[in-house]
Parts: structure tokens; C-alpha cells; sequence
């Protein structure tokens, strides 16, 4: 049987590590915590649940310790989840059958399905949907570069499992939400060096440029390509594709405001990777 690590990061999680670890502990071989030094319970909690815990300088957000949780797991695949997500009942069922196939099949990561809940529980369908994820794959097949919101690299084959297979991200509360918001869009701009939207569309990246003064056509722009598109879109879509665009308006207002001297720092670490840079993975 191929073995399975799982690995997850967490800063005073006391309130949702117990049920995530409750949730894959029956179907992994090893867990792996590395904690930003939380001050509540977090910590005794995982190791009840016989976690190996490694305690890491917090940055305020997890990116620069995936290379370093990738050194530590003892298995060749690993299953990574936020404290905040779950396994669907037949991704949970069914992820031993799907390592085994990978392993015999030479794949290297599985893309899967995010479906993102609003408050009331309701999917988010809409612009961004499907939101795909790189969370099941061989340790030795991926790279993280340590930018806010990045796909790993992947060395080799990836699949991309069927939309009945996913993972659930689970609802923020309002007053996080405001405060993750602030804080990565000012990581995000000294990390990012360019948008790149104008390779995927140029009206999207014309408005994107034009930012802030656009942030309501972009809005706008974001629905209208779902309904040209056909693709499905609800109430909650709605209200996320403003939060969405909002981010984005600052994000460039933010990166126009940049020295030179920044912008030449966010081109060296979007080339070379900030955690390759500053050795983010080491102990």
C-alpha cells in the first residue's frame, strides 16, 4: 500500500485543528503540523491526535512552509488541507484507490475541485468557479515559490479529477475576512510583479490597468463573461466577484504606488521564488 502524509499550518487553530485532524485521521498514515508558535491550545491538541509538530517563525501566511513541510513527511504523497477545509465523502472514500492509481500511472498531482461556501453555507459559483487546487501529489514532484495565492509547480503529469470529487472551503467570518484582505493584498504587492492578465484577456487586463478608476466595470466585466460563457453563477457569486474585484483594484493601486526599487524586489521574487531566495524552507 502506497503511505499518505498529511499536512496542514496553523496559528491558534485551538477551535478547528481537533476537527480537521478528526476528519483525515483514518485515512492517513502520518500528520504534520507546522504551527506559527500559537498561544492557545492548538499544539496539545494535534499531538493528541499524534501529529508531529514543528514550530515555525508565523509570517502571517502559510506559503513560506510548505517547502519546509515537503522535508518532513516520511511518505512520497501527501494530502494537504487548510484548517478550514474538508474532504468530500467520496474524495474521502475514494483517496487511497486514487494515490494507488497515481502511483501506477506515473502521475505526479491531482487537481481538484474547491467549492467555496458563503455564511449561509451556499456555494459560490460565478467567476472563479471551478476553483481548482493542487492538494493531493508526490512530495518530490511539486515546487512552492512562496508567492499569496499560488498553485505549486508540478514536475510531471497531473490529472484532473472529476467535479464529484472535491474539497469544501468552509466560511470565514466577517471580521477575518477584512483583516486576510488587508494583509495579503499588501503581501501580494511586494511579491507580485506583474498581473499577467493581459495574456489570458486583454479587456481584462486593459481594466485591470486602469485600476481603481475600473473597479466597477471589472465588477461588471466578471459577470458578464460568466453569462456569455454560460457558466453557472448565484447569489453568492454575486456578492464575491465584487469582494474579488475590490481585491484586485487595490492590488494594482497598490503596485502603480511602488518604488522603483520594490518593483525591481517584486521581479527578482516572482523570477526566482521568495522561499529559494531567503531559504524559507530550511530549519
Amino acid at each position: 500500500m502506497v503511505g499518505l502524509s498529511f499536512i496542514t499550518f496553523t496559528r491558534n487553530s485551538a477551535n478547528k485543528i481537533g476537527a480537521l485532524l478528526e476528519h483525515v485521521k483514518d485515512k492517513v498514515d502520518e500528520i504534520i503540523v507546522i504551527d506559527g508558535y500559537s498561544t492557545d491550545e492548538t499544539v496539545e491538541i494535534a499531538k493528541s491526535y499524534g501529529a508531529k509538530v514543528y514550530l515555525r517563525k508565523p509570517r502571517g501566511y502559510v506559503e513560506p512552509d510548505r517547502m519546509f513541510a515537503l522535508k518532513k513527511v516520511a511518505n512520497s504523497w501527501v494530502l494537504y488541507l487548510d484548517d478550514d477545509e474538508r474532504l468530500c465523502r467520496r474524495l474521502k472514500n475514494d483517496i487511497r484507490e486514487l494515490i494507488e492509481f497515481g502511483e501506477n500511472h506515473e502521475i505526479s498531482a491531482f487537481s481538484i475541485t474547491r467549492v467555496n461556501l458563503n455564511k449561509n453555507m451556499r456555494p459560490i459559483l460565478g467567476p472563479f468557479y471551478p476553483d481548482t487546487q493542487i492538494r493531493i501529489y508526490r512530495k518530490d514532484k511539486v515546487i512552492y515559490r512562496g508567492l499569496i495565492h499560488e498553485l505549486p509547480e508540478v514536475i510531471g503529469k497531473k490529472c484532473q479529477l472529476p467535479e464529484e470529487y472535491f474539497i469544501i472551503h468552509l466560511p470565514m467570518n466577517q471580521e477575518y475576512w477584512y483583516k486576510k484582505f488587508a494583509h495579503y493584498v499588501y503581501i501580494h504587492k511586494k511579491q507580485c510583479y506583474s498581473s499577467g492578465l493581459t495574456r489570458s484577456s486583454k479587456l481584462r487586463g486593459a481594466l485591470w490597468t486602469l485600476m481603481p478608476f475600473s473597479i466597477i466595470p471589472y465588477y461588471f466585466f466578471l459577470l458578464s463573461a460568466c453569462l456569455i460563457r454560460k457558466k453557472p453563477i448565484n447569489t453568492p457569486a454575486i456578492f464575491h466577484s465584487f469582494g474579488r474585484a475590490l481585491y484586485e483594484g487595490t492590488l494594482s493601486t497598490l503596485m502603480k504606488m511602488r518604488t522603483k526599487k520594490e518593483k525591481e524586489l517584486a521581479r527578482v521574487i516572482s523570477k526566482y521564488g521568495l522561499i529559494q531566495l531567503l531559504k524559507l524552507d530550511q530549519d
